[in-house]
């Protein structure tokens, strides 16, 4: 899964709209629909914030995954 379903996902299961979470980081409602479609991504600045705010570590945020793949 990437970063813009991550974001999608984890906002709609703590209730959040896209202009809450816009709010919190300070940032317009358009941008979070962007990064929602994939069409931009957040300010690496944001992240840490963000994952708080969608109450997950980063590492879920970004999909990381220990193993490595081909």
């Amino acid at each position: 899964m990437n970063i813009s379903e991550q974001i999608r996902n984890y906002r709609k299961s703590v209730g959040l709209t896209q202009e809450q979470v816009a709010n919190a980081l300070g940032v317009s409602a358009s941008a979070v629909n962007k990064w929602e479609k994939g069409n931009s991504y957040p300010d690496i600045t944001l992240l840490p914030p963000l994952a708080r705010l969608l109450r997950v570590d980063l590492n879920t945020l970004l999909s990381f995954n220990d193993e490595l793949n081909d």
